[in-house]
């Protein structure tokens, strides 16, 4: 089982973070150029919502993601396919600020596509969830501009 997890405090309120954690259209504002995600049943991070999500460095190949619990401070979501096991979203106010945790744990079935993730595939993973929660707290506290919102 592979395990990666990043934190980052953003000076925000537990509710406006949820909000970019969960709206489709904020998630497109700091979620990777390299991920797609393609709706299969559900709105987009509600609870029993399904969609798939494809890497572009994989030729768009991915799993299948489904929201098995979510509440006001965290999003479980149970993945299957290409890699499997969990990611867990969780937010938590300390202070003025909020706590944000993404964690996931997977293994990969199989054995030549384990060999690239065990090896390069871990950094750039890794790598691309602390970019991530960089510019979500950037977007967040107002310090980065979103493409969308430089195009207005």
């Amino acid at each position: 089982m592979i395990v990666q997890e990043q934190f980052v405090s953003i000076k925000a309120p537990p509710t406006t973070v949820e909000r970019y954690l969960t709206d489709p259209q904020l998630l497109a504002e700091w979620r990777s150029p390299l991920v797609v995600f393609e709706p299969i049943e559900g709105d987009l991070m509600t609870l029993g919502s399904k969609h798939k999500l494809r890497l572009k460095s994989l030729a768009l190949a991915g799993s299948t993601y489904t929201v098995t619990e979510r509440d006001s401070g965290h999003i479980l979501l149970t993945i299957d396919g290409l890699w499997r096991g969990q990611e867990l979203w969780r937010w938590f106010a300390d202070g003025d600020r909020t706590i944000v945790q993404h964690r996931v744990e997977y293994e990969v079935p199989d054995p030549s596509l384990r060999v690239f993730v065990v090896g390069i595939g871990q950094i750039f993973v890794s790598l691309d969830m602390r970019v991530e929660l960089d510019r979500l707290r950037m977007i967040i506290e107002g310090k980065g501009q979103p493409a969308a919102a430089q195009s207005r």
